[in-house]
């Protein structure tokens, strides 16, 4: 079992993105389910993820906190999301759809 002592270690020890983004995954799913247990709790609060084969330990103070996070690391997400598909864009008429 790998021990991290940070989320971005165990995302950068992933070897694709693919499987970085399997990591975000993992960490925002444990983020909220941290969020649901803190939601009545405003005191010091941890989120621990331990799949078996990987640990991390971190520490927020609020649910705040744990959703700026969340936020945080779903935009880091979509970028890989976006560097594996390709960033793009559909023009649509608007006027001819109506």
């Amino acid at each position: 079992m790998a021990i991290f002592d940070s989320a971005s270690i165990y995302i950068q020890s992933a070897a694709s993105l693919q499987d970085k983004i399997v990591c975000l995954d993992n960490i925002i799913a444990a983020l909220e389910l941290e969020a649901l247990d803190a939601a009545g709790n405003m005191g010091i609060t941890e989120y621990q993820l331990d799949d078996g084969q990987t640990k991390i330990r971190t520490n927020y103070r609020s649910t705040t906190q744990i959703a700026a996070a969340i936020d945080d690391f779903e935009r880091i997400k979509q970028r890989y999301v976006n560097r594996l598909n390709g960033h793009s864009f559909r023009l649509v008429d608007w006027y001819s759809n109506r």
